[in-house]
C-alpha cells in the first residue's frame, strides 16, 4: 500500500506554486506576497489579457468573458502553477478553457431539460420561435462585445503612441501575435530584454488608468 505523501508546507517550492488545495489551507500574508511577486516576474497583465482575450472568444460576451477569467485565475491560485513546466499565459488560458468546457458539461444537463420540456410545450402548441427582434438584439449586442474588446486594444496602442513608447507599441504587436515571451520578443527586435522589462512597469500603470476609467463608464 503506498504510503500517502505528506502535504508541502509552504506555498513555494522551488519554480512550483503548490496552490492553496494542495497547501490545504489559505495562504498567509507573507506567501500572498511572494506569489504576487511571482506573478509579477512573469507578466501577469499581460498574461491576464491574452486569457481575457480567449475568453471572450470562447464566450464573445463581456461580463462572460471576465467571469470566465476570474474563475481562471482562482483556479490557478488553488491548483498551482510551475513556470519551468508551462509559462503563465498558457496556464491561465488552459484554465479558461477548462472552465469553459466545465460550465458547458454542467448546462448540458440543463440544456436537455429544457429541450424536453419544450418539446412537451410543442405537443401542446404552446412554444414560439425568437422574434425578429431578439435576433437583433442577440446580434447587435455581440458586435458590441467585440468592438469593446477591440476598442480595448487600441486605447492601449493610442496611449503608447502618444508617449513614443516603441518598446510598448512592439509588445503589442507581439502579443497580437501571440508572443508572450519577453526574451523571445527582445531577440525578435534585437532590443536588449531588460527594455521589455521597464516597459512593463509603464504598461501596468497605464492599464490600472484605463481599467478605472471603463469602470468609472460603466457606472
Amino acid at each position: 500500500m503506498d504510503t500517502p505523501k505528506p502535504k508541502p508546507t509552504t506555498a513555494i517550492v522551488g519554480s512550483l506554486y503548490v496552490g492553496t488545495d494542495l497547501l490545504g489551507r489559505a495562504l498567509t500574508n507573507p506567501e500572498n506576497k511572494e506569489l504576487t511577486a511571482l506573478l509579477r516576474a512573469h507578466d501577469f497583465v499581460g498574461a491576464a489579457i491574452v486569457s481575457l482575450r480567449f475568453a471572450f472568444k470562447l464566450r464573445r460576451n463581456k461580463p462572460a468573458a471576465q467571469d470566465l477569467q476570474g474563475r481562471a485565475n482562482l483556479r490557478l491560485v488553488r491548483q498551482g502553477w510551475d513556470w519551468k513546466v508551462v509559462t503563465l499565459v498558457r496556464a491561465l488560458c488552459r484554465f479558461v478553457w477548462s472552465e469553459h468546457t466545465h460550465e458547458l458539461r454542467e448546462t448540458a444537463t440543463a440544456r436537455k431539460a429544457e429541450e424536453v420540456f419544450l418539446a412537451e410545450e410543442a405537443v401542446h402548441g404552446n412554444t414560439a420561435a425568437p422574434s425578429a427582434e431578439a435576433i437583433a438584439l442577440r446580434i447587435e449586442t455581440e458586435r458590441r462585445e467585440e468592438a469593446y474588446d477591440t476598442a480595448q486594444m487600441e486605447a492601449l496602442r493610442a496611449a503608447f503612441t502618444a508617449t513614443k513608447d516603441e518598446v510598448n507599441l512592439l509588445w503589442l504587436d507581439f502579443m497580437l501575435m501571440e508572443i508572450t515571451d519577453l526574451a523571445e520578443m527582445a531577440r525578435r527586435s534585437n532590443r536588449p530584454v531588460k527594455d521589455f522589462y521597464l516597459a512593463k512597469d509603464r504598461r501596468d500603470r497605464l492599464v490600472k488608468r484605463l481599467t478605472g476609467a471603463h469602470d468609472e463608464e460603466d457606472n
